[in-house]
């Protein structure tokens, strides 16, 4: 039987050569698959991992996501991440994240939101009527709200790409830390190593498949890093055969000092 209890869940990694950047640091792009491991293990703790929802004929949907980082982990050093989730709301389950560094302080939060849904029918279940919520959800909120980006404004494109085999998940789905690839990935080299990342959220709002192509377009009233110290840019990822919006995400930095 599962341990079921509404403490954090714990888990500890060290940062290995597998996970830094070019800059000798943990990157957006480990920390998400860092916190898609932690998330997972709790799940599979409290008995609705991803065989257990099979068994029902569900699996959990990412919708939302939100991360603000105060210090980046260097390579060499260890780093605890602690999830636990909060009381539902309407059909979404949150979860939360805090990251701690080896000295014990709290260097970053997370929140996300989730959503279960019928493997058939794709309808989305009432989060309610899962789980008795009450020994499973824990009071303490990190204070981040994964809220609603906007579609609208004017947009560049600075990238394309396929989806490959590599991008996918368990499910079959491009895997949600892929999305902060591909942007990470269309930011000019020379921007990394002047910037620093503060937070990062994102919205998924249409599924991507194995061999769509999709485009990486940024807003184009974006502060610029030329001439502003700080500021917040604005992405989006559209599907070149229908262009459908398939996320949008917001990048807050500033310049290193």
């Amino acid at each position: 039987m599962p341990n079921i209890t509404n403490t954090p869940w714990t888990e500890s990694f060290h940062i290995t050569s597998l996970l830094v950047n070019p800059m000798g640091r943990l990157g957006l792009y480990g920390l998400l698959n860092l916190l898609q491991e932690t998330a997972w293990m709790h799940a599979e703790n409290l008995g609705f991992g991803m065989q257990d929802m099979e068994k029902d004929g569900l699996f959990w949907v990412l919708t939302r996501q939100t991360l603000q980082m105060k210090q980046w982990p260097r390579f060499g050093e260890n780093i605890q991440i602690q999830t636990w989730l909060r009381p539902p709301e309407g059909a979404f389950v949150s979860r939360e994240f805090a990251v701690i560094n080896q000295q014990g302080q709290e260097i970053g939060l997370c929140s996300t939101s989730w959503l279960a849904l019928d493997r058939n029918t794709k309808k989305i279940l009432p989060a309610q009527n899962l789980r008795p919520w009450e020994s499973l959800t824990n009071p303490r909120a990190t204070g981040l709200i994964p809220e609603k980006i906007p579609v609208q404004g004017t947009y560049e494109k600075i990238a394309k790409y396929r989806v490959r085999n590599s991008d996918l998940d368990i499910n079959q789905h491009v895997n949600n830390t892929k999305y902060a690839q591909w942007i990470l990935d269309a930011v000019p080299y020379d921007l990394h190593k002047a910037l620093k990342l503060n937070s990062y959220s994102v919205n998924f709002l249409t599924e991507t498949h194995l061999g769509d192509e999709v485009e990486i377009h940024r807003s184009c009233q974006a502060p610029k890093p030329e001439t502003e110290d700080a500021g917040i840019t604005s992405y989006q990822g559209l599907r070149v055969g229908d262009s459908k919006v398939l996320f949008t995400a917001l990048l807050g930095w500033e310049k290193k000092a």
